[in-house]
């Protein structure tokens, strides 16, 4: 800390040996008594000798006789009788921080300690004290902050913990139901998952059988509960069963009348029970308990869960239902039952509907030895995907091509009393055999089948086709919902995590800058250096804070890469994180026309992964991007370069700092990758790779 003139007022005073006394004061009192702080001096016990009374002005000389420890909480005592001590018995400057509670309000000072020498003998202690209360609060809200943030983060960890655990079981429940071919399997299946996910203390499982409920299963169970429900014995067990909803019941004190299986429950003296119908369509197939010895709430979250299970069993129930059914058909008919067969086991294992509907319709025509086959998917009144078989129709069939367009873009014209019809087509020996694929209830579009197979009059084979065209409205619909259900969970929590982190983080951090910045020019005012230095350093920390909070933000929320472009981009990366940080960015793009897709995707994660490291390493505030593509040469140059602190080449370990990564891609685009720094000198990453790439996917 310098000294102020205060500082040097008061040393020449004590070291002037023309004065005699201790108590002479007078020649310097103008300058203690306007001086900004409070000045004490004490003696070995603490005892005011003197004091300019700016603690409280309006206590005057009155403080003189009586002791500093009666104006500080009591815990302080015992350090600041050492440090006065050592300063008595050492010479040797000293300070502390303490708290005082007088006159009812909180308030924090920091003191430094002087010794007052009289002819090499020290006589009394001078002290300097400041008030640090604001210092100190803006410390303790800085730890709140602190803490909330960390609690924050711990929840949504936790948070997206559970929603990782959740998916994984749906996974596991959908790769178990694919290996399933019978209702029993699925039955087991699920009631072991519904036991061991929401911790029953007793479960069980009971199918449909003409009307009445036959036990398949039971779990955790002390008594043996009853192996059949039939509606007249167990009128309010059924009675939850009435709507395809999953119940919860707070079991009655008093046993319900006409209910065999509520004497079970209550023998065993459950407070809770959970009622889950199964259905496959239209047609309920099973029935899932769950019970609890203790009052028990379900979160939403559960609620979920149990309905995503129960969906999943009912598609394979369905399924299987369908598959049954084929059966019973096709049962003369081996082939078409192999057909069957492979068709769900590619619906079991592909899950891009572009590659099922393809591999599907391969086999159908293998099968059924017909030339032709076309499907076409729609949604939304417009066709979304076609497949056609061979991809290059004889000219003769290709107006079935165009018709079977606009028929899947307007069914219900075409499809009024069946769900299939039969076309002519240019060769008389040919059939045209046009079936919609529906789910649900809902068409999602039609199969068209042209060859010498087809007779409108074998009613076998038009229902094997009719059934195929289920199957495959089933598994687009599976695909279609497993898709919706990722891209909206994920698009939800990446949403809802960038709009906390926004209001949580970015704001209060904003202001804890702010408020740096003001305290840091307030105590230079006053030139408190030490002081000032430690809040610059709250300051930096805290910016850096922010920083990598917009750059967390950013890449939270979803780009649409097709829709913006290289620049476009770019440049929102920039906009969006460096240049609100306060960075000065520079971009320029030239021939991006000529760069492909996806090397444009690779291009922009490497300059991604190199301004990341840029903002979270280098400190800079300047920050260049230049991506240039040549046609002449058939070569793409980025170049991204900052002003930052750069590093030793030679400290780096292979693939430090995302190097690794941004290697691999250039290896992938058949380019190489140069980097480039030295100590306060910047750094830069320099791509070159080919334009006419071949054989790259897109990832």
């Amino acid at each position: 800390m310098g000294k102020t003139d205060l500082d040097n007022s008061l040393e020449n005073f004590l070291d002037n040996p023309l004065e005699n006394s201790l108590d002479n004061f007078d020649w310097y009192q103008d300058v203690v008594q306007n001086a900004p702080d409070i000045f004490n001096v004490v003696d070995r016990d603490g005892t005011f000798i003197y004091t300019n009374s700016r603690g409280i002005p309006t206590r005057g000389d009155s403080f003189i006789g009586t002791t500093i420890y009666e104006y500080f909480l009591p815990e302080y005592y015992e350090t600041v009788k050492a440090k006065i001590a050592r300063v008595f018995d050492t010479g040797e400057i000293s300070s502390y921080e303490l708290a005082s509670d007088y006159l009812g309000v909180r308030r924090y000072y920091m003191t430094n300690l002087a010794p007052i020498r009289r002819n090499g003998e020290i006589v009394a202690v001078v002290m300097y004290i400041r008030e640090i209360t604001d210092l100190k609060r803006m410390q303790h809200a800085m730890e709140e902050m602190n803490d909330t943030l960390e609690t924050h983060v711990q929840q949504r960890t936790q948070k997206l913990q559970e929603l990782a655990e959740r998916l994984q079981l749906t996974e596991r429940l959908s790769a178990a139901l694919r290996r399933s071919n019978c209702r029993n399997d699925v039955l087991k299946i699920l009631g072991e998952l519904f036991s061991s996910t929401f911790l029953s203390d007793t479960a069980g499982i009971y199918r449909v059988e003409d009307q009445h409920l036959l036990l398949t299963a039971f779990y955790n169970d002390t008594y043996h509960p009853p192996e059949r429900l039939i509606k007249s014995d167990d009128q309010f067990f059924f009675s939850l069963l009435e709507e395809n909803s999953i119940h919860f019941v707070q079991v009655p004190s008093e046993q319900k009348e006409n209910c065999n299986f509520c004497r079970f429950i209550h023998r065993q003296d459950m407070k809770t029970l959970v009622v889950v119908p199964l259905w496959a369509e239209s047609s309920m197939v099973g029935v899932i308990y769950l019970a609890y010895r203790q009052r028990k709430n379900f979160s939403e979250d559960d609620i979920k869960l149990m309905n995503s299970f129960v969906e999943a069993a009912g598609n394979t129930l369905h399924r299987i239902n369908l598959m049954k059914q084929l059966e019973n058909n096709i049962a003369n008919r081996e082939n078409q039952q192999q057909i069957l067969y492979n068709i769900m086991a590619i619906s079991s294992v592909t899950v891009d509907i572009e590659e099922l509907l393809q591999k599907i319709l391969d086999e159908i025509l293998s099968a059924l030895n017909c030339g032709i086959g076309i499907i076409r998917i729609t949604d939304n009144n417009r066709v979304t995907g076609t497949i056609c078989y061979p991809e290059e129709l004889p000219p003769e069939f290709s107006g079935d091509l165009l018709l079977t367009e606009k028929m899947a873009l307007d069914i219900p014209t075409y499809f009024t009393d069946k769900n299939y019809i039969f076309l002519q087509t240019p060769n008389p020996g040919f059939k045209n055999l046009v079936a919609t694929i529906r789910s649900k209830g809902k068409i999602l579009g039609i199969v068209s089948l042209i060859g010498e197979c087809l007779d409108e009059k074998d009613n076998e084979i038009i229902r094997l086709i009719t059934g195929i065209t289920d199957e495959i409205g089933l598994a687009v619909e599976n695909a279609r919902h497993r898709k919706r259900s990722e891209e909206t969970l994920l698009l939800e929590e990446r949403q809802r995590l960038a709009r906390d982190l926004h209001d949580a983080v970015s704001q209060s951090l904003y202001g804890l800058v702010l408020s740096a910045d003001i305290s840091k020019k307030l105590l230079r005012i006053k030139e408190f250096d030490t002081l000032e230095t430690t809040i610059h350093d709250i300051e930096t920390f805290a910016l850096q804070s922010l920083r990598e909070m917009r750059l967390m933000l950013f890449e939270l929320r979803p780009i649409s890469f097709e829709s913006e472009g290289l620049t476009g981009a770019l440049d929102l990366r920039l906009n969006t994180v460096e240049r609100r940080a306060g960075i000065l960015t520079d971009l320029v793009v030239l021939g991006e026309e000529l760069i492909p897709s996806p090397l444009d995707m690779e291009i922009y994660r490497v300059a991604t992964e190199a301004l990341n490291n840029a903002l979270k390493h280098s400190n800079a505030s300047q920050i260049k991007v230049n991506v240039h593509a040549d046609r002449q040469s058939q070569i793409c140059d980025l170049l991204i370069s900052d002003n930052g602190r750069g590093f030793d080449m030679r400290t780096i370990k292979s693939g430090g700092i995302g190097i690794h990564s941004m290697q691999e891609r250039a290896a992938r685009v058949g380019g190489t990758l140069t980097v480039s720094s030295n100590p306060a000198q910047g750094t830069s990453v320099h791509l070159v790779c080919p334009l006419n790439l071949k054989n790259l996917d897109k990832k």
